[in-house]
């Protein structure tokens, strides 16, 4: 621990190499930017004696560097979401029927997730029909027999 105390670079380093590891293991950029931070604050703590002024100098870092971060993952890896609502590439589908569905109530199986659904016509579809998917109306689905 004195070691430490005298040698603030080591602890830096160590820090670094920490949040480095975290990253590593989680992939999901939730520590990427005090990995550079702890760097350059242990090369900084050659010339800056005050350990309270490294921490200072870390955490200015730190926030610098998640914005960049933020920002080059806005502009570069996140995906654009479509203008088309998720909900509406269902239309044209086939799902199951797993409650008897009517005009105002019922419910399919679309892959592996269940739906709301109501009949496109009111007429009464019975558990276990085949049906096409007709139109999306919030987070219920319109449908009509195959």
């Amino acid at each position: 621990m004195e070691y430490l105390i005298s040698n603030p670079w080591v602890l830096w380093l160590v820090i670094g190499i920490l949040f480095l590891v975290v990253e590593l293991m989680t992939t999901a950029l939730v520590s990427i930017w005090f990995v550079p931070a702890a760097i350059i604050t242990c090369l900084l703590s050659f010339v800056v004696d005050s350990f309270l002024w490294q921490t200072a100098i870390f955490v200015v870092l730190s926030a610098v560097f998640m914005v960049i971060c933020r920002k080059i993952y806005n502009k570069h890896i996140k995906k654009p979401v479509d203008d088309v609502d998720q909900n509406e590439k269902l239309i044209g589908k086939t799902a199951t029927v797993t409650e008897d569905t009517n005009d105002i109530t019922g419910r399919i199986l679309v892959g592996d997730i269940y739906w709301r659904a109501v009949s496109e016509n009111g007429e009464t579809i019975p558990k276990g029909e085949t049906v096409t998917i007709k139109g999306v109306n919030g987070t219920t689905l319109v449908i009509n027999k195959l």
